[in-house]
């Protein structure tokens, strides 16, 4: 599991730094955080950000339900993804945890966390 650590974009810019990822990827989570993902692979990806809270009983809604954010990525886009409420989606360790599918262990795709 590769673990991504944040980057802030500031008035000047950022020009992000990637990191390999693997097939379940964690970064921890503020709010503030989106992931970066540039799909240069050949072929479609999909990001799958995990929901650790998936149903809530709200007075004003009843009883919701909160499904994953999923991203479908196509060869030669860039996606930014997020951000993540961390009441929804951090785990006890304030992590939030995204996977990549097709994922392939002899071409791994790269990403970045971003924040403002």
């Amino acid at each position: 599991m590769a673990s991504l650590i944040s980057q802030q974009i500031t008035e000047s810019g950022i020009v992000p730094t990637t990191t390999t990822l693997d097939a379940s990827n964690t970064f921890t989570n503020t709010g503030k955080q989106f992931i970066y993902y540039n799909n240069a692979s050949g072929e479609s990806k999909t990001i799958t950000v995990t929901t650790q809270v998936t149903s809530i009983d709200s007075p004003l809604f009843g009883d919701t339900t909160k499904a994953n954010a999923t991203q479908v990525v196509a060869n030669g886009e860039i996606a930014y993804i997020g951000p993540f409420p961390v009441e929804a989606y951090n785990d006890t360790d304030q992590l939030v945890t995204f996977a990549i599918t097709a994922y392939d262990a002899a071409a791994p795709d790269s990403a970045a966390i971003l924040y403002i």
